[in-house]
């Protein structure tokens, strides 16, 4: 029977950890720290449902591609060693408290992507931020990554990759990057109402958006217009021509779809001012994606941050303050 390829992504400031289960015949994943999680007998969501889809699709001999394993700049080639579903178990793990989740999986290869056996719609889909997806569309072009030496997998790892891969390497044995955007998190939502939201965002987003890109808050009597707190410009080949609209809400609990009507005043707006929106975010502080799926799709062009992916943001900002440059992309 043919078998499926899938795109499946790790928590990337734990590459050891994974690497190590790996291992070990165990492919774990987060949102896993409570054994009400349990996939087979799933009673609390908080994140577990997001991994329904990998427990029930893949099977034995399977193709998982894997980046920032076994190192930052590579990608692992997994195969399924069982069907997920029955193969699955869930173990807590009682150092980091989470990743519960387990599936049975080997490694076979492992590739840096700019080695030119890499094909363009493989880099491609590399690109993909999803959790978990489809490859099937790659299915010769991996197939033919299998059948290479290993040598001739990894020659295009430059001493500058490698320098990086060790850099990354220390970096995750000694700095807590989860506990450091929890702390932030916590700390600013006990410091900050909504308005003081906006301000401290606009700062954040300077560090990572630098000149010429400019950021700058634009909440006031005309946000009843365009319906946008932060404005993000990015100049073109003659002044500043592109943007990002984004709202900023201090709820917690439920949501309406207030902010996403209020942001999609912007497009007009901007359009007016000479600027073409390329994106719409509402960041809403205390938020939590699973509660608000309904709001989370009442528009398509535009995108909510939710709390879980707020923290992300902030790491971001956080890491960019330090003056070091991570690569935070996935």
């Amino acid at each position: 029977m043919a078998r499926n390829y899938w795109g499946y992504r790790i928590n990337k400031n734990k590459i050891n950890f994974f690497r190590s289960e790996l291992e070990q015949g165990r492919l774990r994943q987060g949102w896993g720290w409570d054994e009400k999680q349990c996939l087979t007998t799933l009673i609390m969501d908080s994140g577990a449902k997001r991994n329904l889809p990998i427990f029930n699709k893949v099977k034995k001999g399977d193709i998982l591609l894997i980046p920032r394993l076994p190192t930052f700049n590579e990608v692992a080639v997994v195969e399924a060693t069982e069907d997920f579903n029955t193969g699955y178990r869930f173990e807590i793990d009682s150092d980091l408290g989470d990743y519960g989740h387990i599936f049975p999986a080997k490694l076979i290869k492992q590739f840096v992507r700019k080695n030119e056996s890499v094909s363009g719609d493989i880099r491609s889909t590399l690109k993909n931020v999803s959790r978990f997806w489809n490859l099937g569309h790659c299915a010769d072009a991996i197939e033919r990554l299998i059948q290479k030496e290993d040598k001739e997998l990894r020659s295009k790892i430059s001493f500058t990759d490698r320098f990086y891969n060790i850099l990354y390497d220390s970096l995750n044995l000694s700095f807590d990057a989860e506990k450091f955007s929890n702390d932030l998190y916590n700390r600013l939502n006990e410091n900050l109402s909504n308005e003081e939201w906006e301000y401290a965002l606009v700062e954040g987003l300077k560090k990572i958006y630098p000149s010429p890109i400019v950021v700058e808050r634009t909440g006031g009597i005309l946000e009843k217009q365009h319906g946008t707190d932060i404005i993000i410009k990015f100049p073109g080949l003659s002044d500043y021509q592109y943007a990002i609209a984004i709202q900023v809400k201090d709820y917690s609990g439920y949501m309406s779809g207030y902010a996403v009507k209020q942001i999609s005043k912007a497009d007009q707006y901007w359009k007016n001012e000479g600027l073409v929106l390329i994106d719409k975010y509402v960041i809403v502080t205390k938020c939590e994606k699973e509660k608000n799926a309904e709001i989370a799709s009442l528009d398509d062009s535009v995108k909510i941050i939710f709390a879980n992916e707020l923290k992300e943001l902030l790491m971001k900002m956080g890491i960019s303050e330090t003056g070091f440059a991570l690569d935070t992309n996935n």
